[in-house]
Formats: C-alpha cells, sequence, structure tokens
C-alpha cells in the first residue's frame, strides 16, 4: 500500500511516497534535461516489480502485462538516518540511448560499453545526488557510495520503497529505490 505522499514532519523520515516524489522532480527537471524527452510509464509505490529471468536479461513485468528488458543496472547506495539505494536498470539499447544523450553523441557514433557504463553510472549519481540534498541533507549527515554496474544477481537491500519507469528514445528503463534501517547496512564500496 502506498504511504501518504504529504510532507513529513519536521525531524521525520520522509515517506516512500515522499522519495519517490523527489525522485520523479529529478527525472523531470535534471535527468530529462540531459538525455532528452522521458515520459513516465508506470509509478509502483512500495512493493517491486515482479520479476523472472529470461537467459542474460531480467523482465520486469509491468501493468497490463507489458515486459521491460534490463540487462545493466547502475547503482548508488546512500548512507545515514536511511539507508537504501538508487538503481537505474535497463537494456543494452536504452542504456546506448541514454549515454548518447548525455554524451550528445550523435547516432552512428560508435560508444564503447565502458562509455555507456560510465553514463548510466552518472545518471544514477545524479538522481541519487539530487534525493540526497533535496530529501535526505536535512535529516542530518548522509554519504553516497561511488556509482557502480551490478551485473551479478541482486541482493535484497532492504524493503522496495517504489519503481518508476520512463520510456525514452530507445526504449524503457526503471528507477527503483530500495531502503533499510541503518542498522542493517554496510555502504557498498566500488566495485
Amino acid at each position: 500500500m502506498a504511504e501518504s505522499a504529504a510532507p513529513s514532519a519536521a525531524g521525520a523520515l520522509p515517506s516512500d511516497a515522499e522519495l519517490l516524489g523527489h525522485l520523479e522532480r529529478a527525472v523531470d527537471e535534471v535527468f530529462a534535461t540531459m538525455i532528452g524527452t522521458c515520459e513516465r510509464r508506470a509509478r509502483v509505490d512500495g512493493g517491486e516489480l515482479i520479476e523472472r529471468s529470461n537467459g542474460a536479461e531480467l523482465e520486469l513485468l509491468l501493468d497490463g502485462g507489458a515486459l521491460l528488458r534490463v540487462d545493466r543496472e547502475a547503482v548508488v547506495e546512500f548512507r545515514g538516518a536511511l539507508d537504501g539505494r538508487v538503481a537505474i536498470r535497463a537494456n543494452a539499447a536504452c542504456a546506448t540511448a541514454i549515454a548518447r544523450g548525455l554524451l550528445m553523441s550523435e547516432e552512428e557514433e560508435s560508444l564503447a560499453l565502458e562509455d555507456v557504463n560510465d553514463a548510466l553510472k552518472e545518471c544514477a549519481n545524479m538522481l541519487t545526488g539530487w534525493l540526497k540534498s533535496k530529501a535526505l541533507d536535512p535529516l542530518g549527515a548522509f554519504s553516497m557510495s561511488v556509482p557502480f554496474i551490478k551485473d551479478a544477481p541482486r541482493e535484497l537491500v532492504g524493503a522496495p520503497a517504489g519503481t518508476l519507469v520512463y520510456s525514452t528514445r530507445g526504449g524503457e528503463f526503471a528507477i527503483e529505490l530500495w531502503r533499510r534501517p541503518p542498522s542493517q547496512n554496510q555502504l557498498v564500496e566500488s566495485r
């Protein structure tokens, strides 16, 4: 069940819905400016999208039975009064389109996998930085991990706070927010 989007009391931890709202604004004001038009397709408050493995790709089941296929995930973790992670998940074509937008490269220009991954990591970093500055820093000191590409099977990182799914010229991508009580956290180092 989604939590209220009303602002939390001073000093209180923001609700999942508030945190997801901050990520939506980050996409609208920062992310979309850097990579081009992003249209939100879905918002899943609480819980996570249903996943199923399809070889090297992971399929996320969206409302209405549509599938979002992803094969890479850029992650930034945060730690403080509230711990968690922001992840961007996309398939190769969408990740490449995001990288082209961020790097302002032409369609015919070849991009190395390292450039695509670096661009995806930078996007995850921008989104997490926005979340940190707008929602988390007012609660006290927070730190962020170095962005990393997660290409191994996912381990549980607390409770899923929600997922945003967007369409862009290269396809669809998901932005996920996970949170957990600070006592359960070890900040992940760069991989």
